[in-house]
């Protein structure tokens, strides 16, 4: 996928700041705005998400039954947006800052 495609395709589609990246269903990252922004916009025809990506490592990972609490401490002292959820050898879902902010806010009340 080139970073035109991901633009178009995910990022202006579905409106979140961050996407995995995957290679027949492995999981290889993260592909976030800054990423995005840091290729000339010339190049975004040419240039493959995976060239750019955040490669996958622990500190972007967190499992399933990880406290919500617990991905938001990770997040913070890590200094990311967002984590990959990482369960049953594959990927599973993202989890980010605003969205334990709005469960918090949910739950609190």
């Amino acid at each position: 996928t080139t970073i035109d495609q991901a633009v178009d395709g995910f990022f202006l589609r579905y409106g979140f700041g961050g996407f995995p990246v995957l290679d027949g269903g492995r999981l290889l990252g993260l592909i976030t705005l800054k990423e995005v922004k840091d290729v000339p916009r010339q190049d975004w025809g040419r240039v493959r998400t995976g060239d750019v990506m955040i490669p996958l490592s622990g500190e972007l990972e967190i499992p399933p039954e990880a406290p919500a609490m617990a991905a938001l401490e990770k997040m913070v002292t890590g200094d990311k947006g967002r984590l990959v959820v990482v369960g049953n050898g594959g990927f599973l879902g993202l989890v980010t800052r605003n969205g334990i902010a709005k469960y918090v806010q949910i739950r609190g009340r």
